[in-house]
């Protein structure tokens, strides 16, 4: 009996999205999938005196502990879990040269994901040469660098058709905090019902949208979704990528109102589902936000699952 391909994701935990994929690859019993997590377990002070160790560390000799903690961390783990068939590694940026050429020799065959762009994150132009392939889901990173074409993935479906409030929205507090406070002001003008949250740290000012401190798990956040009947999405200006978020309306089979332009480009674009808005000028036609959700082919929908997304990646 031929032995079973050995395959290592290794990733940022980003909320348990990226968990999913070691989850799709081990319905193969040709495969042999584990995860290691970039940022899990997370690197947490002894006490002060180690608090205080880094900080002279990172001014006079230029390491960080943190960092340390990381590549010591990575290493220590390859060396017990040794050699895979291929390697898969999410956000390799956040790792050094020398960590990436050691991760590298555990393999025969080292493929990369970029799910930001290099105009978010330069330092992943730099290291495309020490990859076997790299897949972009940015379609200008792809054309510029020649990468591979990947979107991000459907990991979970439901059809709930009852609903708690027509809009829903989550996100970080970040440069996009007062377009997100704009668009609820025009959401309650017209009298919808939304659930917007922004999460932040610490309490600080929103008139109009729900400030979080604490972060919502993935599951809590799919909980939320169903309840709606319209995902809104604000871009990041920097990318053109489709984001999570976008792929959570899908398999919801949530309609979807967002600020990214490229989204008429895919085949599951329909014009009653996904309404793109100008973050600037938004008007939301109440046709749109009134009428149904309309069913997307499933012959569409299905490459988009994370069951079949792994297929071409790693040749099953």
């Amino acid at each position: 009996m031929k032995s079973p391909k050995k395959i290592l994701i290794i990733a940022p935990f980003a909320f348990g999205y990226t968990a999913h994929i070691q989850k799709a690859l081990q319905q193969y019993e040709s495969v042999e999938a584990k995860i290691l997590y970039l940022d899990q377990p997370a690197f947490h002070y002894k006490n002060t005196f180690h608090k205080a160790q880094n900080f002279f560390s990172k001014l006079f000799l230029g390491k960080n502990l943190k960092k340390t903690f990381v590549t010591d961390r990575i290493k220590a783990s390859l060396h017990e879990l040794g050699a895979h068939d291929e390697i898969f590694i999410i956000r390799p940026d956040m790792l050094n040269d020398e960590v990436l050429q050691f991760i590298k020799s555990f393999t025969k065959k080292f493929i990369a994901y970029y799910y930001d762009s290099t105009r978010r994150f330069p330092r992943k132009v730099e290291i495309i040469s020490m990859f076997d392939k790299v897949y972009s889901y940015d379609c200008l990173d792809v054309s510029t660098y020649n990468l591979s074409f990947l979107t991000n993935y459907i990991f979970e479906e439901s059809k709930q058709t009852d609903v708690d409030y027509q809009f829903f929205n989550i996100s970080t507090n970040d440069y996009r905090f007062p377009l997100i406070e704009n668009l609820a002001k025009y959401l309650k003008e017209k009298n919808w019902t939304y659930n917007i949250q922004v999460y932040n740290g610490s309490e600080m000012p929103a008139e109009h949208v729900e400030i979080i401190t604490t972060q919502k798990s993935i599951q809590q956040v799919s909980e939320l979704i169903q309840k709606a009947k319209i995902i809104v999405e604000i871009q990041r200006t920097e990318q053109v990528g489709l984001s999570f978020r976008i792929f959570e309306a899908l398999g919801h089979h949530k309609k979807l109102i967002t600020t990214n332009k490229d989204i008429v480009n895919y085949d599951f674009f329909h014009p009653q589902n996904i309404l793109v808005v100008d973050e600037n000028n938004i008007e939301i036609p109440e046709e749109f936000v009134m009428s149904p959700y309309k069913e997307i082919d499933e012959g569409i929908l299905s490459k988009y699952k994370i069951e079949n997304w792994v297929k071409p990646i790693f040749e099953l």
